[in-house]
Parts: structure tokens; sequence; C-alpha cells
């Protein structure tokens, strides 16, 4: 009897202590979250998804909108990193480490500078995409696309150079920090990836989308680095590049950086996201998705006009 109570109680400590650790990684997680400001990036992401459903007046879709803001969303967020980072090895103490160095001043400032550099660049980047989705909507419309009388090609032609102004060392600090970063390969990898699934939704030939995506994806490829250092000129400092390059050197910050999901099922990892769960919770709540084939175009000029706020 003694040993079946003393078995009970050890397996309680244990429930316990397991239930400690989960609680103080998630607190580890939300700390991290908040300290490079995720909950609001991701709060306004998903506000601007809302135009995504039908506003018939049956169901007020900013009401549910920031319902699931105030009830379910930060919960989700949390449940949905926490998964990703104990897969990719993250710990505790690279969390709580992290936290740290991204509370700092100096920090704050690289991530200012940073959002002004990223700002731009989006700009750049999503202007001749923008002209391409709408030369392709309004060909669709007229009853055919005709490729080679896309008006976007003649912006195609030759890749973006560098700005003249730009100093040589700022040229040289700026492509041996950033552009060799694993920050820059993983946002240059999944803009491709949108990129391309964004090209599969359009309704043309199959040859004609391939010879489309090349094009595009070609001229991206040889633009990238100056449209990278044009932007960045002017927004990240000498100073900003020599505290990214001791970022980029923390071990915590890299192995986080290095998005290693190869071995995670990616389908339940991106339904767990909070965006797949804002979608699914809207549509239990009676939301309609927009049947309108302009629906999508208008939710990727909001973004546009998000990065861009005073074009």
């Amino acid at each position: 009897m003694k040993k079946t109570r003393l078995l009970i109680a050890l397996l309680v400590m244990l429930v316990a202590a397991s239930g400690y650790a989960q609680d103080s990684y998630r607190e580890a997680a939300k700390d991290y979250l908040t300290a490079i400001g995720q909950f609001e990036k991701e709060k306004a992401y998903i506000s601007t998804l809302s135009m995504m459903f039908e506003r018939d007046g049956e169901v007020d879709i900013d009401q549910l909108t920031q319902r699931y803001l105030d009830e379910r969303y930060e919960n989700d967020m949390i449940n949905f990193y926490v998964t990703a980072w104990k897969e990719q090895g993250m710990t505790e103490a690279d969390l709580r480490e992290l936290s740290s160095l991204l509370s700092t001043p100096q920090y704050k400032v690289f991530d200012t500078h940073y959002k002004d550099w990223m700002m731009g660049f989006a700009t750049n980047m999503l202007e001749p995409l923008m002209e391409l989705m709408r030369d392709v909507e309004e060909q669709l419309e007229s009853g055919e696309y005709k490729y080679k009388e896309s008006k976007y090609l003649s912006r195609m032609e030759s890749p973006i150079q560098p700005n003249a102004e730009i100093d040589a060392e700022y040229a040289e600090k700026f492509n041996s920090v950033m552009m060799k970063s694993s920050l820059v390969k993983t946002m240059t990898d999944a803009m491709f990836k949108r990129m391309d699934e964004g090209m599969d939704r359009v309704s043309i030939d199959e040859p004609i989308r391939k010879e489309s995506q090349e094009k595009v994806k070609d001229w991206m490829t040889k633009s990238l680095p100056a449209m990278l250092l044009n932007n960045a000129y002017g927004n990240l400092t000498i100073e900003d590049l020599d505290y990214a390059a001791k970022l980029y050197a923390n071990e915590p910050f890299c192995k986080l950086q290095n998005n290693d999901l190869s071995n995670v099922d990616m389908e339940s990892l991106k339904k767990a996201h909070a965006v797949s769960k804002y979608m699914t919770w809207m549509e239990e709540q009676g939301a309609k998705k927009s049947e309108d084939p302009k629906a999508f175009m208008k939710f990727v000029e909001s973004l546009f006009e998000t990065v861009n706020p005073n074009n």
C-alpha cells in the first residue's frame, strides 16, 4: 500500500514537473514573440485577410475577426510557434537568450531600420508582380491572354542594377553580412515559392504559364541583389550592418533562422498556424469565403498598400 501511494506521489510530481516545463516553454515563447513584435505583425495580416470573406450582411465580418483576435489569436500563435520551435530543436534557454538579446535598445534601432529597408524592398518587388497580375487579369477578361503582348515584359528586359551613389565600402559590407546570411536566403526561397504558387492560380495555358514563370523568376533572381542593396542604402547604416554581423553569429539566432522543418508534417503545421485557424474559425461562425475572382487581387493590393502606405 505504501509502495502504491509512493508511486502515485511520484507520478503526480512527474506530471506536475512536465506541466511546469511546458508552461515555462510557452512563457519563453510568448516573451520572444512579444520582444520581436510578432503578435502585432500577424494581427495586422489577419485583419487584412478578413477582406477574403463575403460581406453580404449575414454575419459581421469585422466583429467576428475582432472576436477571434481577442479570444483565440494569442493562444493559436503560441501553440504554432511552440510546435515549430520544438521541432527545430529550440530550447527554452535559446528563447530566453534571444528575448534578452532582442529587447535591447540597439536591437530596437536596428529593427526599425530593418523594417524601413524591407518596406522599400517589398514595394520594388511587388510593383512588377502587381503589374503582371493586372495585365493577366485584363487580358483574361477580354477573352485571351497574349503573353508576347504583356505590358510588364518591357520592364524585365534587363535586371535592376546597383545605384551609382552607393559607395564601395558600404556595398562590400552589405554583401558580406546581409546577402550571405541565412535570413536573406530563407526570405528569398519563401518569396519564390509563393510567387510560383500565385502564378499557378492563373487560368492560362500551361506552356505560357511556364514561360511567364521562368521570365519573372529569371528577372527577379538577377535583380534581387541590387534591389536589396539599393533599398538598404539610406535605411541600414554601417552600424546596423556591424550589429547584424554580431546578431547573425549568435547560435540561437542562427538556429532559429535555419528554419529546418524537413522532418515535419508541413500540412499539419500549416493548419496549426493562426492564419489557418482564423480562416477555419470564421467559416465555422458562418462567414463565407468570397467567390469574387477579384477578391485575391484586392487582398494583394491591400497588402501592397500596407507595405507602402505613402504610395
